[in-house]
């Protein structure tokens, strides 16, 4: 045999392959991680986007229904919202009688009492939730757990109290 058929890689080939992989490498890792944020931050935006759809739709309902001004505690850390009989309470029952609904946060979770009844959990992953009343018009602020900093401390949702208003405006007709 001739020397030039026994011939292997030298020392620097197997170098430069070693630095090409290495390069190939680093790329799929950093590439790997980007990816990585981006799911965590999508699914955080997710589960936040829920938190708000959530409790849009439950404060919607029920303030929307309630035929009084709810009542909202001194520190705006709770809501009274008095319901009449015949309509879907904060549970998903029908009120046979009426019964006042109480939300507040507890942890992490948004708990609904009807009237003496045990409290609810209705959704979780709450961070903060505070109501104020002003014009016949609730203001919630709802902070879902890992809010996207862009979007602020909290989500405010408006709810005009409709029954109220239009009672108001012509006069229980």
């Amino acid at each position: 045999m001739s020397s030039s058929s026994m011939r292997g890689y030298t020392l620097v080939e197997l170098m430069v392959a070693l630095a090409a992989g290495s390069f190939l490498l680093a790329g799929v890792s950093l590439s790997y991680s980007a990816i990585k944020g981006t799911i965590m931050v999508s699914k955080e935006l997710e589960n936040a986007q829920e938190v708000i759809r959530y409790t849009s739709k439950v404060f919607t309902r029920s303030i929307k229904q309630t035929p009084t001004l709810p009542i909202v505690a001194a520190d705006g850390l709770s809501i009274s919202i008095g319901q009449p009989a015949g309509v879907i309470t904060c549970n998903g029952s029908v009120a046979v009688a009426p019964t006042t609904e109480i939300y507040t946060l507890t942890g992490n979770n948004l708990m609904c009492t009807l009237g003496a009844a045990a409290p609810e959990r209705l959704l979780t992953g709450v961070e903060r939730l505070n109501f104020s009343i002003n014009n016949n018009v609730v203001k919630i602020n709802v902070a879902p757990e890992n809010l996207p900093s862009q979007f602020g401390n909290a989500i405010s949702i408006d709810v005009a109290v409709s029954n109220v208003i239009l009672t108001n405006a012509f006069g229980g007709v």
